[in-house]
This record gives structure tokens, sequence and C-alpha cells, in this order.
């Protein structure tokens, strides 16, 4: 048999063996059941911050860094480029997390070095960002918008990274999640209540709170609102059913779907 021969038998065997630990992990994952160091790290954060509440922060032109000063000693979601507001505030996430490829692949030297108490993506881009946890992700279409209460199986995609971090904030058992940076003042941007046609003008372009956010060689990631608003409503679904709650506590916001909070009334 041919050295070659023998290497094609060999990796046939080694994928073989590799989709058989890998069903098997998952199999167990759905149960809540770890078999790797990290889905434990996983377990781990179940429930750990029951009855507390958190901020997610997202990255609109509507935050600030003084806001984020005002943070320090809370549970907080940060995710993509904000780090490029880490020179303008001593504040550091508690958690940090990228999901989108064309971020991570064209950020992953800055990225790499974003200081935060743990940092998560998702399994497919353990080559690219060394996060403290990886999750698995369901990419079929038919799943998305769909909002996981189990992450160690899967999480969910819906258009933007703020739905992986609420589904592992309900997982941690955070019972009040407060929105800031939220702006969602994309040129089609969906509301239940309002007409929000005016945010096609270029006047209303501004989608960062940092007007260098992007690198003019850089790939920018595509926006899917319709995918957001939809995510958003399963999101508080799934809250208020458990007695959570999240909260829209971003300064300027057309997201319609969750009560507003006056964000100095929160400290």
């Amino acid at each position: 048999m041919r050295v070659s021969q023998i290497k094609k038998s060999l990796l046939r065997i080694y994928n073989s063996l590799y989709l058989v630990k890998f069903n098997i992990v998952n199999f167990f994952s759905k149960m809540n059941i770890p078999l790797t160091k990290n889905n434990y790290k996983i377990l781990r954060l179940k429930n750990k911050y029951k009855g507390k509440r958190c901020f997610i922060i997202g990255n609109g032109p509507s935050l600030k860094p003084e806001d984020l000063e005002r943070l320090k000693g809370e549970f907080t979601f940060a995710s993509n480029k904000i780090y490029k507001i880490f020179n303008k505030t001593t504040w550091r996430p508690t958690f940090y997390m990228v999901v989108d490829p064309i971020v991570l692949e064209e950020n992953a030297k800055e990225i790499n070095l974003v200081e935060a108490q743990k940092k998560f993506t998702l399994k497919v881009y353990k080559k690219l960002l060394n996060a403290d946890i990886y999750f698995n992700n369901n990419l079929y279409k038919d799943k998305r918008g769909t909002f996981s209460t189990k992450v160690m199986e899967s999480l969910y995609s819906s258009g933007t990274v703020s739905y992986h971090m609420l589904q592992i904030a309900f997982y941690m058992g955070f019972s009040e999640v407060y929105l800031i940076g939220h702006d969602y003042n994309y040129k089609d941007a969906v509301s239940r209540t309002r007409d929000l046609s005016f945010l096609k003008m270029a006047s209303n372009s501004e989608h960062y709170f940092s007007q260098d956010y992007f690198r003019n060689d850089e790939k920018k990631p595509g926006q899917a609102p319709d995918e957001i608003y939809y995510g958003m409503e399963k999101a508080k679904i799934v809250f208020e059913r458990s007695g959570k709650k999240i909260f829209n506590a971003t300064r300027v916001s057309y997201l319609d779907v969750f009560e507003t909070k006056d964000y100095d009334s929160l400290f």
C-alpha cells in the first residue's frame, strides 16, 4: 500500500472517531452534562449570578465614556470593537464576545488584546481568538431566532452578537438586563410602533460611537435589522416567562421591543 493511501486511510479513521466524539459530547450537552473542560466551564456559569443585574453594551453612537465609568462594579457584557473606547475610560467589561467572522478576521490582533474577565467566542474561531469559553453555534436558517436556554448545547444567531450575549446572560441567571448603546439606527430598522423611514437619510448614517470604528481598507459586516428585531422579541418572551426582564436604557434608541429606563435613574 502506498504511503499516500495509508495517510488517507488514517485520516478517514481520525475523522470518523472525531465525529463520534463530537456527537457524544453534544448528546450529553443537551442534558447540561459536560464531558469536556470547555463544557465544564460553561456549566459553572449556570445561575451563578441568579437575581443580579447586568448591562449588555452595544456600540452605537449614543455610547459615552462617562456612562461606562459608572458601570465599574457592575456585571457587563461588551463586544466587537468596544476596545476603541478604552483610551477614554478606565472601565473594562466583565464579559467580552465576538461572533462575526468578518469582525474577528479583520481585527484578530486587537481583539486578542482586549481586557476582560472572561472572553467568549464560537468553537469555529478557536484558531483566531484565545477565549476562555467556546460555544457551539447553530447556523441553520430555520433555527435563526431560536433562543437557547441550554447554551452548553448551542447558541443561536439572530443578526447581532447581543442576541448571543442575552442567551448567555439568561443561562447565568441574571434577572434584570439593561441594554445601553443599542441605538438601532440602521437604515432599514424595523419598528412595530413608529415610522423609521427617516433613518434612510444620510444625516443618520453614524452607527458607532467612534468615527474611526472601521479602517478605510476594512471589510464591514452586513446588517440584518429584521433578524435583530425578531430575535429581540423572542428574547423578551423567554425572559419574561421566567420572571426576568430586559430593559432598554440606551440614551437614544429606536428599538421599541423593551420597556425603556432612564440610564441615570439606575445609579
